[in-house]
């Protein structure tokens, strides 16, 4: 039975900083080897150029014969990477192999920084509000989120440099998950399914793509079906339309082969995604100024645990919130009730502690299962007591800053 030739062949990546040179000779250069391969490069710095090729596992690079279709196994990637580096005066990477030929003089081209607010990115996921909070502090930048009930999904948001979310990995609950960035050098979009980069489908619309046929003026069937196998990035529409409830799958298909901010534009509103989102990634909204937006700052592990379990324990949909709330309410507006209920059950497990002395003192035997309740009783007294303490603070200074801010809209308006 024949090999499955998609079996015999592995991606295998690379970079190629070859300054002065246009991607164009890189191509050529290629096509004289007969190399299939696929070139990537921004249009701002045209001598960074991502390679991507097929090699075996006896590191031959794939290449198209003289007299036949589909493809073999050429030069080696090593010799592949020397020539290259040699010709175009260039450092070069490919797989395991490379070779630095940059001169020692040379001046690299200068790469413009994008200033700090530049990018912008907004993540369509599953997650949990909850743990907007906690992921904040994780990746050190502040995070604006709002939940979406219609489509089950919540919006984060955040803009400038610094950890982008997924950093650290995707746990289940937020998956599948969308992240659409902008930045001054791309534009693009990826669908996160299962948290291994490889199976992200990515659409960029900043960044030029170009084949490399290995010299051959009509590919065949047999060597475009290899090259779209191993070669293209997934950028299945399904992938991304499903990461949406209800996306319209033909319209994000349009959205991808409009060109700039205006495909990106296209592929929100074929997402169902709100007009303001949008606003965000062109710029014109920033990120907390989007409607209902809560944002969430990086201010400590603790203070992020409490801000997580409190929006949860808010959230009439979880089991105990409401007995919370009510607890919340009784000891903030009846403390002293609080106080003597609890300093009565410290006076009784004091009593026990005391009797059980006295006790031992008149007949030399410890009552010790008396001690130890009596002890229990005291301790919990002190703990809930401490609680109502804490929670009653909270709670007012939570009701100071909704007073302040409804005297601020009035005088406002």
């Amino acid at each position: 039975m024949a090999q499955d030739p998609a079996q015999r062949w592995n991606r295998t990546e690379g970079v190629l900083v070859v300054p002065g040179t246009q991607p164009d000779a890189v191509a050529a250069r290629l096509e004289e080897d007969r190399v299939v391969a696929r070139l990537e490069w921004y249009p701002e710095t045209p001598h960074l150029l991502s390679l991507t090729l097929l090699a075996d596992a006896d590191g031959r690079v794939a290449v198209t014969p003289p007299s036949r279709g589909g493809v073999m196994g050429g030069i080696r990637i090593s010799e592949l990477v020397e020539s290259l580096a040699r010709e175009f005066s260039g450092d070069v990477t490919i797989g395991p192999a490379s070779f630095n030929a940059l001169p020692d003089d040379v001046a690299l081209p200068d790469v413009a920084a994008q200033s700090p607010d530049a990018s912008r990115t907004v993540v369509v996921s599953p997650l949990s509000a909850y743990m907007v909070p906690l992921q904040a502090t994780l990746l050190e930048r502040p995070l604006a989120v709002i939940s979406l009930p219609a489509l089950d999904r919540r919006i984060v948001m955040y803009a400038g440099e610094g950890n982008e979310l997924g950093t650290f990995g995707w746990d289940e609950e937020s998956l599948p998950a969308l992240v659409l960035s902008v930045d001054t050098r791309d534009i693009a979009v990826r669908a996160v399914t299962t948290g291994e980069s490889e199976d992200d489908a990515v659409f960029s619309w900043g960044m030029t793509s170009r084949y490399v046929w290995g010299g051959v003026a009509e590919p065949g069937p047999a060597l475009r079906k290899l090259v779209e196998e191993l070669l293209t990035d997934s950028t299945d529409v399904s992938r991304v339309a499903d990461t949406v409830p209800g996306a319209d799958a033909e319209a994000v298909a349009e959205a991808f082969s409009t060109p700039g901010l205006d495909g990106l534009v296209a592929l929100v509103d074929a997402l169902g995604l709100p007009d303001w989102v949008a606003m965000v990634l062109t710029g014109r909204l920033a990120p907390a100024e989007a409607p209902g937006a809560v944002v969430h700052e990086p201010r400590g592990l603790s203070n992020a645990v409490g801000r997580s379990v409190g929006l949860m324990l808010q959230d009439p949909s979880v089991p105990g919130s409401a007995s919370w709330q009510s607890y919340v309410r009784f000891v903030t507006d009846k403390p002293w009730i609080v106080r003597a209920g609890f300093g009565l059950e410290a006076g009784v497990g004091s009593a026990l502690i005391g009797y059980a002395v006295r006790r031992r003192e008149r007949t030399g035997y410890l009552r010790r299962g008396m001690i130890v309740f009596g002890a229990l009783m005291v301790a919990e007294a002190v703990t809930q007591v401490s609680l109502a303490s804490v929670t009653r603070h909270r709670e007012l200074r939570r009701r100071a800053d909704e007073e302040m801010a409804l005297v601020a809209e009035e005088l406002g308006a």
